[in-house]
């Protein structure tokens, strides 16, 4: 079998793998990363870089659930982030908020709205998606200094 580059990099010590990562980074398209970021990234600890992940599985096992309890009756689903939102607790609620909450998802039934979020976050989400958080930060920066 032949030997793979993996093979010599897996044994490298952390520096001289950054200093490797780094120079295949520049190989695609000159993109230059310092050596010092790739170094830091491998010097984390373990429970650091497994936390996105847990943190994934758990928003993952929440999505499942919403995504079920809102297929299974969107009325009730759209009424109960309403009074997260709101801060009305449904085990005492008043029939004013009552009357509120169901004028509401007439509204929001009648509107066909699409998402149950606001839509500036729905946009600031896909802006960071597409451009990144940087990007995102910086254009922010340059709309406020404008206004």
């Amino acid at each position: 079998m032949t030997k793979q580059f993996y093979d010599d990099f897996s044994k490298l010590p952390i520096a001289k793998m950054a200093q490797s990562i780094a120079d295949m980074t520049y190989l695609f398209n000159e993109t230059k990363v310092p050596t010092s970021h790739y170094k830091a990234q491998l010097s984390k600890g373990f429970e650091e870089m497994v936390e996105a992940s847990v943190s994934v599985s758990l928003v993952n096992t929440i999505f499942n659930t919403l995504q079920a309890l809102q297929k299974e009756s969107p009325k009730l689903f759209y009424q109960a982030m309403l009074c997260l939102d709101t801060k009305v607790k449904p085990n005492s609620i008043t029939p004013r908020q009552y009357q509120a909450m169901e004028f509401t998802w007439s509204q929001f039934e009648l509107n066909k709205k699409k998402n149950i979020l606001d839509k500036d976050f729905i946009q600031m989400f896909n802006q960071v998606e597409e451009n990144g958080l940087t990007y995102y930060t910086q254009n922010q920066q340059e709309t406020n200094d404008n206004e």
